[in-house]
């Protein structure tokens, strides 16, 4: 999880989860030189919530670490759990990027995490749901998720530091909280090691589903296409048929995790519907959440978005910056959070003896590598903007970013939602499409930036 000399940024809400996480990870930190900083989200839904950031913010300013405070306006969202959750990671997201935290803590326990398996199950989760919470999951991480509640409130206990209580926990207004009071209760009757036994397989789920996964990727390259003019996917029906039923489902989830902002509506029920088509001796069509369209088409099965899908919304015009200087070693890495809940990471890599030239230049559509001295830094993640620019062939011709999409056939409708990775108003990668002659790697180069985006929901996670 963490690394001598991290930057680490606590998500503390003042609950008795988070407080003992912190108070661990003060202890961790002094011992390994990490950099902490704590963030804590108000989310102005209850009177009390103004008195809690106080308490974290006081007990943060009495051990010199640095506080972050966010407030969410009141009305800006609605009450729902999946609402506040979604702010609450933007904002946190937020401060990392703005102050340089490369990994975020966050205080989920076994008892979240069993929480969690029962809530995928019950709505209609394939076996990714049943991993419930991963420990580690790009640059998130949950160091407390090996602690059970009583274990946490003991230690706190021991330790004589307060907690604040939220009230909404208590009651049975959301669906986590009857699966808490009463679900996990009874089985807990049943066998008091219940929910040890949960998170023990939700470390053997995961186990499988790194490995179905794995599977799944070695197909989708054999087997699906994309067109992203208009936006439709197409599988080889004859391959897609023999693989195991597992690995198929898993294609259908990657696909559609490319087009929607999250799984939560796409149950097992329209995996199989899609799968069906497969099997059919006939043409057919299936119509999904998010507008999203499967159909067979002779020898393939297609899947397409329609007018109504939220993934062709342009991207906020905020922008995420990493002062890749920071990189100062070869194999030091930093990363920043894209607007759709993916992830960058940027690595410094040697030139010398690191293989044949053309092998470095060649990288995967979400893979690239530059000439880490020819950037001026820092760089930024971001949507287009008037005066944009990408140099195009290697005498160093320049084009608008706007012809270039045009004169590429780049529909209209999707150029402001394509992320772009710049320095200043220069465009050094059109994620998914094509990168500037400006930053590539020569015979000069001495050192490599090695740029991956990297997809956070690959492997089915929802966190609840």
């Amino acid at each position: 999880m963490i690394a001598d000399g991290d930057s680490l940024l606590a998500a503390v809400s003042g609950g008795a989860d988070s407080m003992c996480m912190l108070d661990l990870l003060i202890g961790y930190a002094a011992e390994h030189s990490l950099r902490l900083g704590v963030v804590h989200v108000d989310h102005g839904f209850r009177a009390e919530s103004a008195s809690e950031a106080k308490y974290v913010e006081s007990f943060c300013r009495e051990r010199n670490i640095p506080f972050y405070l966010k407030k969410i306006k009141p009305g800006s969202i609605s009450h729902a759990e999946e609402a506040a959750r979604d702010r609450r990671y933007m904002l946190i997201n937020e401060v990392a990027n703005a102050n340089g935290y490369a990994k975020v803590a966050l205080a989920h326990n076994a008892r979240d995490r069993a929480e969690t398996m029962l809530f995928n199950m019950f709505r209609g989760s394939g076996i990714s749901g049943m991993t419930g919470i991963r420990p580690v999951r790009d640059m998130y991480i949950r160091p407390i998720l090996c602690l059970d509640r009583g274990e946490i409130e003991e230690y706190l206990g021991e330790k004589t530091i307060a907690y604040c209580t939220d009230a909404t926990n208590l009651g049975d207004d959301y669906a986590r909280n009857r699966i808490r009071h009463h679900v996990i209760s009874e089985a807990e009757a049943v066998n008091a090691g219940s929910v040890r036994h949960m998170n023990d397989l939700a470390d053997d789920a995961e186990e499988i589903c790194d490995i179905v996964w794995e599977m799944a990727s070695e197909a989708y390259v054999k087997l699906v296409t994309h067109d992203p003019d208009p936006g439709e996917y197409r599988i080889d029906a004859a391959g897609y048929r023999e693989l195991r039923p597992l690995v198929r489902a898993e294609i259908l989830r990657e696909i559609i995790r490319d087009m929607t902002p999250h799984l939560k509506d796409i149950t097992r029920e329209h995996i199989l519907s899609i799968d069906g088509l497969a099997c059919r001796e006939s043409n057919g069509r299936i119509d999904l959440p998010y507008g999203i369209r499967a159909y067979r088409e002779y020898d393939q099965i297609c899947i397409t978005a329609t007018s109504g899908n939220p993934a062709r919304k342009t991207i906020p015009d905020a922008e995420a910056q990493s002062d890749i200087e920071d990189l100062n070693d070869i194999g030091d890495e930093t990363g920043i959070l894209l607007y759709d809940g993916r992830s960058m990471t940027l690595s410094l890599i040697p030139a010398a003896g690191a293989g044949d030239m053309s092998e470095l230049k060649s990288a995967d559509k979400y893979t690239k590598r530059f000439d880490y001295d020819k950037i001026d830094k820092p760089v930024s993640i971001r949507s287009r903007r008037t005066g944009d620019r990408i140099v195009i062939d290697e005498a160093g011709h320049e084009k608008k970013l706007s012809r270039y999409m045009i004169e590429n056939k780049i529909p209209e409708r999707l150029r402001g939602s394509i992320p772009l990775l710049t320095s200043g108003s220069n465009v050094i990668w059109i994620i998914g499409y094509r990168d500037s002659y400006a930053y590539r790697i020569d015979e000069t180069t001495q050192r490599i930036l090695e740029v991956t985006v990297i997809n956070n929901k690959l492997k089915g996670e929802n966190d609840g």
